[in-house]
C-alpha cells in the first residue's frame, strides 16, 4: 500500500521559482535520538510513535520517483524540480512499515514535516501559505479536493493554520490535513495522512508533541 504513503510528496508543491530562495547553509535537517526528533534551525522536538517507521532519504526519494510516475503530471514535475532548491523534507513517518504492510483495509497513516523558504515572498502565515497551496494545487490540476475554510490550533505557543482534503488515486479516497505556520523565514509544514478519525487523532497527537524554544 505504498501509494496511501508516497503522496505525501505534494508538500513540495512550491510558490516560485526565485533563486533567492535556496536553503542556506546553516540549516539543518534534524536528528533522531530514542523516538525524538531534533531540529536546532526550528528549535523544536517532536515525538515519534514506538514502533513506527521512520523514512530514510533514500526511501524519501524513491516514495517522490514512485508519485511522479501514478500521478504522471508535468506541472508537479515541474514543481519538484523546484523544490529541490526552495523546500527540505525534515521527517516522513508511517505507522507502519511501508514494506511489510499489505492490508488493505486498514490505510498506513502517516505525517511528514517539510519546511519551505519563503524567502521575499508575501506570505507573512501559516493561513497564507496555505492560500498559496490551495491554489497550487488547482492550477497543477491535482487530485485533490480541499476545503475552503482555513482553521488553526496552537503548538505549544506557536499558531498552524490548516485545512482538510480528499486525495482521489488509483480510486482510492485518501484523507489528508494539510497545516502551516512561519518562522525563521520558512513555513513549517505539517502534513497527515489518514483513513480514520482515530488514524487522524493519533495523527495530532504526534504534532501536539512539538515543542519550540
Amino acid at each position: 500500500m505504498k501509494n496511501t504513503f508516497y503522496i505525501l510528496v505534494i508538500a513540495f508543491i512550491t510558490l516560485t521559482t526565485s533563486c533567492q530562495r535556496s536553503i542556506p547553509d546553516n540549516f539543518d535537517y534534524g536528528s533522531i535520538e530514542n523516538n525524538t526528533y531534533k531540529n536546532k534551525f526550528f528549535g523544536m522536538t517532536l515525538e515519534i510513535p514506538d514502533g513506527w517507521d521512520v523514512q530514510s532519504n533514500a526511501e524519501q526519494e524513491a516514495l517522490i520517483k514512485e508519485a511522479q510516475v501514478d500521478l504522471d503530471n508535468k506541472e508537479f514535475d515541474k514543481m519538484l524540480k523546484t523544490a529541490d532548491i526552495t523546500s527540505a523534507s525534515l521527517l516522513m513517518v508511517s505507522q507502519f512499515d511501508t514494506q511489510s504492510h499489505t492490508d488493505s483495509e486498514v490505510l498506513n497513516s502517516n505525517f511528514n514535516f517539510t519546511a519551505e523558504n519563503i524567502g521575499l515572498t508575501s506570505i507573512k502565515d501559516g493561513k497564507d501559505y496555505l492560500d498559496t497551496l490551495r491554489k497550487a494545487m488547482i492550477e497543477a490540476q491535482m487530485p485533490i479536493k480541499a476545503d475552503e475554510d482555513t482553521k488553526s490550533i496552537e503548538v505549544d505557543g506557536q499558531t498552524f493554520y490548516y485545512f482538510d482534503a480528499v486525495m482521489t488515486m488509483n480510486g482510492m479516497d485518501i484523507k489528508q490535513r494539510y497545516m502551516a505556520t512561519v518562522m525563521n523565514g520558512f513555513s513549517l509544514i505539517y502534513v497527515a495522512t489518514y483513513g480514520t478519525e482515530e488514524q487522524l487523532e493519533k495523527l495530532m497527537d504526534v504534532l501536539k508533541t512539538t515543542q519550540f524554544e
